[in-house]
């Protein structure tokens, strides 16, 4: 899981060690002054927070059961 969500706006590098190209599907520009800000007020951040909260769910609900 860790893999898939940093694959998404940050870089994985899925063909190592034959290839050293950093695969992400959303280039975050740098848009503020701190890194962490940029990402945070990008839109992609909101995909990944939604992945967590599905995560949450499925866990309470396996959890309650």
């Amino acid at each position: 899981m860790h893999l898939l969500l940093d694959s998404i706006g940050g870089g994985i590098l899925w063909a190592a060690p034959f290839n050293d190209h950093l695969y992400a599907l959303v280039t975050v520009p740098p848009t503020q002054d701190h890194w962490v800000l940029s990402f945070i007020l990008h839109w992609s951040f909101l995909l990944e927070i939604a992945v967590w909260g599905t995560a949450v769910l499925f866990w309470r609900k396996r959890r309650g059961a």
